[in-house]
C-alpha cells in the first residue's frame, strides 16, 4: 500500500468531534443572521478544516512515517506533541519497551529492553548499527549504548543519554517533553577474532609494487607527519583474496611495499550490510608489537559489487620484512534483523 492509499485510508476513519461542528455550525448560522456576510462563511470553513487537520494529525504522524518525518522536519516541538506515547513496540517479533525515562539537571537517561518473542536473534552482542533515531522537542546531543544483556530473559538493555546544548538551558522545561526512540535494523552473533595469525611470507613482498589513486572515504593517522598522505591518496590494486586467510567475512587482497613502506590491503565486501572490520599490525621474534603509521579507507562499486577497502601501511623498510609475522583482530557480524519498532515517552524529573 503507497503512502496515497494510507493517508486516505486513515483520513477516511477520522472525524472531529460532532459537538464541535454543531457549535462552529450554529455560530455561522448567527453571524449569517447579524451580518450576511461571505467573508463569515469563508472563515467558518477555514475552522472546520483545522479541526479537522487538528484531530487527523495525531493519527497521522502516529501511523504514517512519512508525516511523522515531514512534521518533524518542518517543528520537532509539533510532532512530538501530536505523536501519542507508546512504551512498547513490536515488530518481526522483537519487542522494544521503555522501562524508564528521567532528567538529572541537563540530562536524560532512558534505558530501554529489546527481546526476541520468537528466536534468538537478541544477545550480548547485539549493535543498533548506527540505524537508531533520537527524535527530541528541544536542542540536545544524544547517543546509545549497549549496557547489558541478561540471559535468564533474553533482553538486551540500552542506555539512551541526551544532554540538552548549553545555550537551550533554562529556556523552557524539560520535563513533560516526549522523545521518540526508533530502530530500523540491528546485528547480533558477532564473532571476534583476537591475536589471529595471518600466515604471509613477509619476506617474499614485492619491493615495489603497482598502485593506484584513489578517492579516500576514511583515513587515519598516528603522526602529523603522514596526515598529508590523504591528499594524495596511492593504495595497492587488489588482487586474487589469499585462500589462507583465517576469518571468513574479511579477504587479504594485496600486501606489497610503496616507496618502501608496507601495505596491507583488506577488503569488505557490502559493508553497509554488515560491520565486519579488523586490523593488523606486526611482530618480530621478541614479541614486540609494531603498529601502523596511517591507513585509507576507499570503496569500489557498480552494478556487480560493492567492496570497500582498508589500506594499512607501516614505517618499514622491505630489507627489514623477513624478522616481523603479521597479526590481527578482526569482527564479523553473524546476523542482520530489519524492521520497524518505534516508542515514544514523556521526561519525567528525577527523585
Amino acid at each position: 500500500m503507497n503512502f496515497r492509499e494510507q493517508y486516505r485510508q486513515l483520513n477516511d476513519q477520522i472525524f472531529p468531534d460532532t459537538r464541535l461542528i454543531e457549535q462552529m455550525v450554529s455560530r455561522t448560522a448567527t453571524r449569517r443572521k447579524r451580518h450576511g456576510s461571505s467573508v463569515r462563511r469563508t472563515a467558518a470553513a477555514a475552522c472546520i478544516l483545522c479541526a479537522v487537520m487538528y484531530f487527523s494529525l495525531p493519527v497521522l504522524a502516529a501511523h504514517v512515517e512519512p508525516v511523522y518525518r515531514l512534521m518533524y522536519a518542518l517543528s520537532p516541538q509539533a510532532a512530538q506533541h501530536f505523536i501519542p506515547v507508546q512504551r512498547t513496540c513490536e515488530d518481526q517479533g522483537i519487542r522494544m519497551e521503555v522501562q524508564s525515562a528521567c532528567i538529572y539537571e541537563d540530562t536524560a537517561q532512558i534505558y530501554i529492553t529489546m527481546e526476541d518473542l520468537t528466536g534468538d536473534r537478541i544477545d550480548e552482542t547485539t549493535d543498533l548499527y548506527d540505524s537508531y533515531s533520537i527524535n527530541h522537542p528541544f536542542d540536545a546531543i544524544g547517543t546509545c549504548s549497549l549496557e547489558g544483556y541478561d540471559e535468564a530473559t533474553g533482553k538486551a538493555s540500552f542506555l539512551i543519554t541526551l544532554q540538552e546544548m548549553p545555550e537551550g538551558q533554562g529556556s523552557h522545561s524539560i520535563p513533560g517533553d516526549k522523545v521518540t526512540f526508533s530502530v530500523r535494523e540491528f546485528l547480533s552473533h558477532k564473532k571476534h577474532y583476537n591475536h589471529t595469525f595471518i600466515p604471509v611470507d613477509l619476506s617474499a613482498v614485492p619491493a615495489d609494487s603497482p598502485v593506484q589513486s584513489v578517492e579516500p572515504c576514511g583515513f587515519s593517522y598516528r603522526s602529523e607527519a603522514y596526515s598529508s598522505m590523504e591528499d594524495n591518496a596511492v593504495a595497492l590494486i587488489p588482487g586474487t583474496p589469499m585462500e589462507e586467510f583465517p576469518v571468513e567475512g574479511i579477504s587479504l587482497t594485496a600486501v606489497g611495499c610503496v616507496d618502501g613502506m608496507l601495505h596491507v590491503q583488506l577488503a569488505v565486501e557490502n559493508s553497509l550490510e554488515n560491520d565486519n572490520h579488523g586490523y593488523v599490525w606486526l611482530t618480530d621474534a621478541d614479541e614486540k608489537r609494531l603498529d601502523s603509521v596511517y591507513s585509507i579507507n576507499f570503496r569500489d562499486m557498480d552494478e556487480n559489487k560493492d567492496i570497500t577497502y582498508q589500506e594499512i601501511v607501516f614505517c618499514i623498510p622491505p630489507e627489514g620484512l623477513s624478522d616481523y609475522s603479521l597479526y590481527g583482530n578482526f569482527t564479523i557480524s553473524g546476523l542482520k534483523t530489519e524492521g520497524n519498532w518505534r516508542v515514544t515517552f514523556p521526561l519525567e524529573s528525577a527523585q
